[in-house]
């Protein structure tokens, strides 16, 4: 399995290229641009206080787990492509547990078919200029104490929920597309919903535009919608 993986380690950041269990390269601080990985993903993690990652114009596809998978680290991603999964759990980027890092930030990526297309857990991203479609459970989520922006992005054809706010997140949403929001007939509160916020979370909407998408604008459990 190729995977991208950053360890922090004495405050400084080690950066390899991981094939097969082997370390083939690595530098303190790093970019990762271009090349391709089949049957595997990025991983950055961050034990310590190290700095951050870029990875540009990656592919990815057949990942098992996560395309991009970040754990306490921050990372400028720019550019990468997610598609073709392996299996129905596999999420396109995911940065979890990171807020005690800089912020991180997702831009300009295509993310297509996998469960989730971007997805954020304790962490502060922006989330800019990217393509999502054809999620099977949301197309971007800022979840779980996430602070963050999620504009200029189109999320075309997801199942349930194209962008939520969750779980005590607060979420600038602006100025995005989201169409063709598919009604998951298997749970209520996913009635093809273009854009949800959802237990405890506060999202700020201005300048989004809704297509085809059933369900609309909602705010659930605790929740608060404001529109600037």
């Amino acid at each position: 399995m190729a995977c991208f993986w950053l360890s922090s380690w004495a405050h400084k950041a080690l950066w390899s290229t991981v094939v097969g269990g082997e370390v083939v390269g690595g530098s303190v601080g790093g970019v990762v641009s271009g090349g391709g990985l089949v049957g595997g993903g990025w991983v950055a993690t961050g034990a310590g206080s190290g700095g951050g990652a870029t990875v540009g114009g990656g592919l990815v596809v057949g990942s098992e787990l996560d395309g991009i998978h970040v754990r306490r680290a921050s990372v400028m991603i720019d550019g990468c492509t997610v598609s073709s999964p392996a299996g129905p759990w596999v999420q396109g980027i995911d940065i979890s547990f990171s807020m005690d890092k800089e912020m991180s930030m997702v831009e300009r990526c295509t993310i297509v078919g996998v469960r989730e297309g971007i997805v954020t857990h304790m962490s502060m991203v922006d989330v800019e200029h990217n393509r999502v479609g054809e999620t099977s459970l949301r197309g971007i989520t800022m979840g779980e104490m996430s602070m963050g922006s999620i504009r200029d992005n189109d999320v075309l054809g997801a199942h349930g929920v194209g962008i939520i706010c969750l779980d005590h997140s607060e979420c600038k949403i602006e100025d995005n597309t989201i169409a063709g929001t598919k009604v998951d007939a298997s749970d209520p509160q996913r009635s093809g919903v273009a854009i949800q916020a959802h237990f405890y979370a506060k999202a700020q909407l201005q300048g989004n535009t809704v297509v085809a998408s059933p369900g609309g604008i909602e705010a659930l459990d605790n929740s608060t919608i404001t529109h600037r």
